[in-house]
């Protein structure tokens, strides 16, 4: 059977190259290193994602750049090779179903997979504020980077902001600050919260009611419980949150103690905001 030659088109090999990474190389009948090209396009993400660096925004900076460095370096590659071999006899891989396989697979993952699944391969996952109860801490539509596994195993600290399933709604994720753990007594007075006592200091929280609700004023019981709260000792196993934004935010006041069970992660930094000098920020 005679032998098929076929001339490379390098803007061929360098447009598969660039919707699947090493599939300009498979074009061009170099299947070895295609696929070399295309395992590492793929390990990248988990080896950063080790590394831990994606829990800092110079990392996740670092990784996007090495990613588009990485990819322009195929794309020129198979471009180049192209040009180099101009004729090649074609292997039984060098078919268009095969081209197309791969693109459909690349398109695919690309285009229907959430972008938390994918993104968990860097030890991270992404989050966007969609309510005002963390203002000024976090702006409505703030986009985070969050990581899962901060506290497997483990509580949260005051303080902390963490991402949890909404107990009467687990299908709905919020952020809110820890501000009492499990076995501490919390009473709020006059808006001013007491942990076994003691006044808490806290820098982040804003009030934009002055009013004070007491049982005294013709209002319900939730308006009262949001500035005169307690005292209750939060449950084994639990935790309290609450918004920085104390005057509007539906938090542990009025839903109760947060199933430590229901945490999913703790809130690391911002990476894009609309307020350009908020990218970047680390939470506290």
């Amino acid at each position: 059977m005679t032998a098929q030659w076929r001339t490379r088109n390098p803007f061929i090999a360098a447009l598969l190259s660039l919707l699947v990474p090493g599939l300009g190389q498979i074009y061009n009948g170099k299947g070895a290193l295609g696929l070399v090209f295309l395992l590492i396009s793929i390990a990248l993400p988990f080896l950063w994602g080790v590394s831990g660096w994606p829990r800092h925004f110079t990392g996740l900076v670092a990784f996007a750049l090495a990613a588009i460095v990485f990819r322009l370096f195929i794309v020129v590659h198979a471009f180049i090779q192209a040009r180099r071999i101009r004729e090649t006899e074609l292997k039984t891989y060098q078919t268009t179903g095969v081209y197309a396989f791969f693109i459909i697979i690349s398109l695919s993952l690309t285009i229907f997979v959430p972008a938390r699944i994918w993104m968990s391969s860097l030890g991270v996952s992404p989050y966007k504020i969609s309510t005002a109860s963390m203002m000024p801490t976090l702006q409505k539509d703030d986009c985070l980077m969050t990581d899962p596994k901060a506290y497997d195993g483990q509580a949260p600290n005051r303080g902390a902001l963490i991402v949890f399933a909404y107990p009467r709604d687990p299908t709905k994720q919020f952020l809110m600050r820890v501000i009492v753990t499990e076995g501490e007594t919390v009473e709020i007075n006059n808006k001013q919260v007491f942990i076994d006592g003691e006044p808490l200091q806290e820098s982040y929280k804003v009030h934009i009611d002055s009013r004070v609700n007491t049982k005294n004023d013709s209002c319900g019981y939730e308006d009262v419980i949001r500035d005169n709260y307690g005292p209750v000792t939060v449950s084994p196993g639990h935790c309290f949150v609450m918004g920085d934004n104390r005057d509007n935010s539906l938090d542990s006041r009025f839903w109760g103690f947060l199933p430590l069970a229901n945490v999913k992660g703790q809130a690391l930094y911002i990476y894009w905001a609309k307020d350009n000098k908020r990218i970047g920020l680390t939470l506290k």
